[in-house]
């Protein structure tokens, strides 16, 4: 897993409310722009990892070229255009073009309000208490 996500240029600070926990639906993903800076989040249950949406083999958006981006199991994102595939729970290259490659991990916690807030550091996302 990279954890250079903060090197992109428009990186989100830590503290910065990116999205309610409900608009991400479970088993789905959700791509959103926050301040210019692209992200996708998928969720299953009340996990939620969040990556920045930039497929590592040409940069362009996972979602580029459609929404679905998640294999039927969920444990797969896809890239639209190139189908290189990545694990859900590490952004580790799993499949295809994606293989020796990795999405670069947002560090992510749910706040006590629910919403999907950018952390200090990379770790497991605690559910909310």
């Amino acid at each position: 897993m990279s954890d250079l996500w903060d090197s992109w240029s428009g990186a989100p600070m830590p503290g910065t409310a990116l999205c309610p926990f409900v608009d991400i639906p479970d088993g789905g993903s959700l791509c959103i722009v926050h301040d210019g800076f692209p992200i996708v989040l998928a969720r299953k249950g009340r996990s939620v990892k969040a990556y920045v949406n930039a497929c590592p083999h040409q940069y362009l958006p996972l979602n580029h070229r459609g929404e679905k981006l998640l294999s039927a199991d969920g444990s797969i994102l896809r890239c639209s255009n190139h189908g290189a595939g990545f694990s859900v729970i590490n952004g580790e290259g799993v499949e295809g073009l994606g293989i020796g490659a990795c999405l670069d991990a947002v560090p992510i916690i749910i706040s006590a309000d629910n919403q999907i807030v950018v952390a200090e550091v990379l770790g497991e996302l605690a559910a909310v208490r």
